[in-house]
Formats: structure tokens, sequence, C-alpha cells
């Protein structure tokens, strides 16, 4: 068997410098991106796994067996040397960025093992997989790419299981493809629960999907199984020994809110011991298991759920997925909040800690006590909790009964709190800027003792992530600035198109302490006019904020007239469901003192209908001056240093650009994988500010470490070093 010459992406680090091999040579290379899926591995292949691309390039003179050769030394074969593994990105997603000679074919097949490239691979093969069909005509039955002479993302390779399999196409996917449904591909492993006597596979079943119908738009209902599981077929002596049972559930794309919580179980039918499932996950609404409807979710319109085991229950001699007790300290300060006129534990305010232990019930919230000597609120409370999993949470002001006492000194116009134990107070939830408003989230950690990661590098919390010295005394005349085009193009506007001259336009505050300090309800007063006298599409209008504001403001933009009512954009519960801007100080003293402007004309932002973009807060922590109001253009191109960094679980980029140019800014691993593409496109002149919320490209959340954020525009090229610490 013949090879050729095979390139991998390479990352050279030196004295803490970084440089990235990621630009294809012209005529020679190109990168190519595979993505692969093990939903479909018949074996018990966990995250901790091994993915790896074993096989050979037609048409190559080196030595049989030898491989072919990469540089440092390693080879691509049919055995365990090859080099090319890919990394998991979160659940059942794998992916590794290779660079390829254009023009050459490689056949090849994924290899999979539990832990090692020297194992014995899962079953049923070994870990190979099956024959494939020969559909380009190059008489193998095995994967086939012919390298073309662009940098290329394959679409998903789902593992296609061997031991006899029928041959498929290298794209089978495990369920159809449909234009107006959203696929959400189950898979549940009942290994323990056939162990302890309570599921017959043969006679018991089937297994079905149930949950709340209302965010599934019906096709998923607790009162009735409507997604059912097939028992998948792994063959052994003639016999299925198969524990796993997997099926899909089409959910109609137009009943999704993007960012609404999915909760559902897996329910036994015809089962003479269990049927349903207890509580799964502490982390979900009532303890069930949850996923979210994401952006990402409803634009690629497929996913898969990493298996788990029914019930939690893992048979014997497997590793079980037992919880891990921990007691989780909470520490959050108030002292901006104070600042609005808003908080004051003297009349009986309070502060708890919602969502870490569940959302609905009192029994579930944490009370937190106030420490004088910090200044701050805390608690220590016990957890039990399987490591790794995500904990998210808020916190929330339960108001004295007083502030709603029109004859009280202690009222608050416009406070609207109808008891804790309702879940559906309307003013007490911060609404955190460094999450884009969405949850807090921390990994629970395999350690006795542990707390989230404080804000802006503070060892503690801060209400709403606005720090003590962000409160501002004095009042400030705020300008707003809207580009509304967008607005009235149908291809990026579903709602009722803006009408220019017709409509008119608001900044509309939501969630917003700073709007309730000022007299306002926090959602639904629309507060300031914007207009447009010259015509340019751009609308502006300026808040004369009074005393007790602070400097983040939090908002969406709301057109319409009475007559036709309003449309407002933004929404959900995740990042981006509303604007964030913030007003800067004019300096900040040694002694962390802050000197704020009288009037402040914030950034044009752009109408968008959801995924709205949202600032970093700025560095309040710097003796220095941190606003230049010059408003002129960038004279250079420049990447900034990330924001925190490091960083858990967001970090905010800036960025400059001094001429139109075609901008990519991509996150790449410490072996030089691509794990994100962050901007690609073209820009225009001026100042820029993004996020990167330590996903990959399917959205999944990556592990702790260092990455690597790479400018490319134009000649301009700069590298940042980055560390995520989950």
């Amino acid at each position: 068997m013949n090879k050729s010459v095979f390139k991998v992406v390479v990352l050279t680090c030196m004295f803490g410098l970084a440089m990235f091999s990621v630009a294809p040579v012209t005529g020679q290379t190109v990168n190519v991106t595979f993505t692969a899926n093990t939903s479909t591995n018949l074996d018990t292949l966990g995250e901790g796994g091994v993915i790896q691309i074993r096989g050979a390039v037609l048409g190559s003179d080196n030595v049989e067996g030898e491989g072919d050769i990469l540089p440092g030394g390693g080879n691509i074969s049919w055995s365990s040397a090859s080099s090319l593994v890919l990394s998991n990105v979160g659940g059942d997603y794998w992916q590794g960025t290779f660079e390829l000679t254009v023009g050459d074919t490689l056949t090849y097949k994924y290899w999979t093992d539990h832990n090692s490239l020297d194992g014995g691979g899962t079953k049923p093969d070994g870990g190979w997989e099956g024959p494939f069909n020969d559909t380009q005509n190059v008489s193998r039955d095995t994967r086939i790419l012919i390298v073309g002479s662009n940098d290329t993302t394959l679409q998903t390779q789902y593992y296609q299981p061997g031991g006899g399999s029928a041959a498929k196409d290298e794209f089978t996917a495990p369920f159809a493809t449909k234009a107006d449904s959203v696929a959400i591909y189950f898979r549940v492993n009942l290994a323990g629960i056939e162990e302890a006597l309570q599921f017959d596979p043969v006679s018991n079943g089937p297994v079905g999907v149930r949950g709340d119908a209302g965010t599934s738009g019906g096709s998923i209902d607790w009162g009735e199984t409507r997604v059912l599981l097939t028992r998948e077929e792994l063959i052994d002596s003639d016999e299925n020994i198969s524990s796993f049972w997997s099926g899909t559930a089409y959910v109609d794309k137009d009943s999704i809110t993007v960012g609404s919580t999915q909760a559902y179980k897996f329910f036994i039918e015809n089962n003479g011991g269990i049927d349903w499932e207890g509580a799964v996950d502490p982390n979900g609404p009532d303890n069930n298991r949850f996923y979210i409807y994401s952006a990402n979710l409803t634009a690629t319109m497929d996913t898969t759920l990493h298996w788990v085991y029914f019930n939690n229950t893992a048979p014997t001699g497997l590793p079980p997925v037992d919880p891990v007790a921990s007691q989780v300290t909470f520490r959050v300060s108030t002292e901006a909040l104070e600042t609005l006129g808003l908080f004051d534990r003297g009349v009986g305010d309070e502060i708890k800690v919602i969502g870490a232990k569940g959302w609905g019930r009192p029994d579930e919230f944490i009370d937190l006590a106030f420490v004088p000597a910090l200044q701050e609120w805390a608690a220590t409370e016990p957890f039990s909790v399987i490591p790794d999993t995500e904990i998210r949470y808020k916190y929330f002001v339960v108001f004295d009964t007083s502030r709603t006492d029109p004859n009280s000194p202690n009222f608050i116009p416009n406070l609207k709190i109808q008891g804790v134990n309702d879940n559906n107070e309307d003013s007490g939830w911060e609404e955190p800027s460094v999450t884009g408003g969405a949850d807090r989230n921390f990994i629970y950690a395999n350690a006795a003792t542990q707390a989230p990661a404080g804000d802006f590098g503070f060892d503690r919390q801060f209400f709403n992530s606005v720090p003590a010295n962000a409160g501002i005394p004095h009042g400030v005349a705020v300008t707003f600035s809207v580009d509304m085009t967008p607005a009235t193009d149908g291809a990026s506007n579903s709602l009722a198109l803006f009408r220019p001259g017709v409509d008119s336009v608001y900044i509309q505050p939501d969630g917003s302490l700073l709007a309730l300090s000022q007299g306002f309800e926090t959602v639904g007063d629309q507060v300031v006019l914007l207009e447009d006298p010259d015509g340019d599409m751009i609308y502006t209008g300026t808040w004369n904020i009074q005393d007790h504001a602070w400097y983040q403001i939090g908002y969406v933009i709301a057109y319409g007239n009475t007559a036709d009512g309003f449309n407002t954009n933004g929404g959900g519960t995740t990042a981006g469901r509303r604007y964030y801007q913030f007003i800067q100080p004019t300096s900040v003293g040694a002694d962390g003192s802050t000197t704020w402007p009288s009037e402040f004309t914030l950034a044009t932002v752009t109408w968008v209908e959801r995924d709205l973009p949202f600032e970093p807060p700025p560095d309040l922590t710097q003796p220095t001056s941190v606003f230049d109001d010059s408003g002129q253009l960038p004279e250079r191109f420049a990447l900034a240093q990330n924001y925190p960094n490091p960083f858990n679980p967001e970090t905010s980029i800036e960025y400059q650009i001094a001429s139109a140019s075609d901008v990519k800014i991509q996150v790449f691993n410490v072996v030089g994988q691509l794990v994100n593409t962050l901007v690609d496109e073209k820009q225009t002149p001026g100042s820029y500010t993004i996020s990167w919320r330590g996903d990959n490209v399917r959205g999944f959340q990556v592990s702790s470490g260092i990455y690597y954020l790479k400018m490319v525009a134009g000649d301009f090229n700069s590298v940042r070093k980055m560390t995520l610490l989950r």
C-alpha cells in the first residue's frame, strides 16, 4: 500500500510566545476540519474516550506499514501509530483540524476506544467502523476525502459501527432531516436497571421520553409517551446484549422559543418495577433532565444528547454516577445596589441565591447573611452533586413588605413583588452584565469545599456584576444611538417590519434596576424616544438620568405605535437577551475612586432581532484614564488582551480596524486545533467588542486550559493567550 506526506496544524510555543502555522501554503496545503459524532457508537464511549483517524493516502510511494510521515516524525497509518486524534468538544462531538496536501485522496475510518490508543477498541468490532458505500468510485469501502483547494470544514460524520453492519453512506445520520423541525436525538443506557432485575429488555418496554409539552410544541409531553426509543442491536453469540435505547424527537421549529429550557425524563412502559426516573439532575427544573433551545440549535436544526444511565444507575463494576458532598460558599456585595436606593438591610431587605438548588420552591433557595467585617452577604451551603455538573444560579433581593406600602417611608414606586413563593417576582432578580443577563454558573468540582469565581478578579461577586465604585452620585445625560436599517428588512426581521415615518422608536429598559431607581417599571416602560431628523436611519435620543445611578444600562428596542402595538427585540433567558452598554468613567483613581461625566454618548448599536450584542464592563480596578472622547477612527489595527483573564465563564475582546478589511478572529487550543471562529467578515474602520463564552463551534462548553486568540485583518496578524478556569 502506497503512502504520501500528510501534514497537521503545528503550534510552536517558546518562552510564552505563540506562533500559529494555520495559513495554507498556496498551491500545496489546506486546512481540513473533521467533526465526528459518536452517539451512534454501540459501546459505552464517554467524553474521556479516544477517537482517532486511521487510514492512508492513495498513490503514495511510502513503504507499506510505515504510514505517511508527518512533520515532527509522526505519521498517519492504519495502526495505533496514527497521529490524527480528535478532541472532545462536548458530549458526542469530537473535532480536529489538520493540514492536508491539495489533490490527495485520503481513505480512512474512525477508530474508538474507552481510554487508550493501544486498547482493544470499543464493541462490536474492536473500535473499527463498518463498510461504507463507494460513492466516489475509488474502489474502497472506507470513508473518502479528495482534498480540494480551499480550507474546508466537513459536515458532521456519524460513527458507523462495524461488526457485520451493512454498508452505509459516510454522512448517514441516526435521524431524518426535516426542513420544519429540529431533531433532538436521545440515548439512555438501562444496564444498571437490568442488573437490579427491575427491567427485562425483552418483555418490558418500550422506553420513551416524556417532558414539558409547552416548550416542545407538544412533541414531548409529561402525560403520554410521544417519543419512543428503540433498543439498539449489539450482537454477541447470536444474542442482543445492548442496554442502549435511542430515538429522536422532532420539534416544530416555529414552536421553539430561543433560550427556553426543555425539561424531560426517560420513562419505561409496561414495566412491573420502575417506570419514571427519579431526581436525576439537581441543576434541572424540579430535578429533571434538561437542555436549552439555543440559537445555535435552531440554526443547525439537530443535536444529539450524550447518553446517560437510566435513573443515573450504572451497573456494578462500571464507574458509578455518584454525587460528591461539598460545602459551597457564595459571597456577594450589594454596595452598588445600595447607591441606587433600592436596597437597605436596615429596613429588612435580604439576599438569596436562587437556582443553585432549584428555581421554584422557597426551601430550595439559599439564605445569605450579612457579614459586617467583609461588608458582603455570604453563606456556606452543603451540596451533593455529580462532579462536572454545571450549577446555574442568580442572586435575588427579597424586598421587605414596607417597600410596596405607599404610606411607608420605605416605599419604592413601581416595585412589583408577588412573593418569593410564586417564583414570578418582578423586581428582585439580578441581571449580571458579565453573563449578558444570563444565569451565573460554575462547574461543580470533586472537592470538599469550593466557591464560584469572583467578579473582575475579586474573591467575591457583585449584585448585577456592578462593583461598588460603579455608582454615580450625580445625574448623567446619556445619549443612545441605534441603526434601525435591519428592522426594515424581512431577511433579518421576522417581526412586523419597521416603518420609518410611521412607527416610533423607544429605548425600553428590560429587567433594569436602574430604570426602577428612576421611577420607571423594570419591564415595559418606553423611556427614551429616539428620533431620526436627517433620515439616515440612525435614531438618537437622550435619557436624563438623575441621582442614584450606576454605569450599567440594559435595554431592548421597542418600535411601533399605540394603534398597532409595539415590537421588541431580544428576549429569552440566555446571553444576548438585551443590549448592555456602560457609562464610561472619566478616570479611576489609585484608591479606586471614580470620576464620572455629566453627559455621555453611547456607541451606536445596530438593531438585531435576537442575540443582542453586549459590551464588556469598563475596568474600574486600574488607576488610569479609561475613556477617549475624541471620537476619531482608529489609526492602526490592534487586538487588546481579553478581559477578564483568567476568566469564567465569559471574556470580552476589544479590537480596532484602521481600514476596511476582511477580518478573521479565531480561538485555538494548545495543540493548534481550531476551537471557534468569532469573526469572519468584512468590517469597516472602527473599534469593536466581541465576547467568547468558552464554547466551541457546536455551542458546547470547552474545558479549562490555555487558549490562543488569533486575529488576521489584511496584513495585520496578532495572537493573545487566554486562560479559562472552570
